[in-house]
């Protein structure tokens, strides 16, 4: 009696392929903030069409990482809260990252 099992070798292929898409995301060193937050994530998780337009209507002026950085921590975790589904900054960037690598990775 003999079993032959197949689909290994497609399947083989597919890990490869994965493991290239990979290393390409391990040497990326930087990403836009909109290819981070592209329209579709906003419009799904926030009340804004873009990433540029949540800035945009918010209370400050934010055209540098330095702008950025000096906008209070709980200040701008509120407005977060307030106008997207996440309750702060850091969770709505963790969901931006995740699917981000998804999109990456083509999973």
């Amino acid at each position: 009696m003999s079993v032959e099992i197949s689909g290994f070798e497609d399947f083989a292929d597919e890990l490869d392929e994965l493991q290239e898409r990979v290393e390409t995301i391990d040497g990326k060193k930087a990403v836009s903030i909109g290819e981070l937050f592209p329209p579709d994530f906003m419009q799904t998780f926030s009340e804004f069409d873009s990433i540029q337009e949540f800035f945009g209507e918010s209370p400050w002026t934010v055209e540098s990482e330095a702008e950025f950085g000096a906008i209070p921590e709980d200040t701008f975790d509120a407005y977060v809260d307030d106008h997207t589904g996440f309750d702060s900054w850091e969770t709505m960037l963790s969901a931006a990252a995740r699917e981000w690598v998804g999109r990456e990775l083509a999973v």
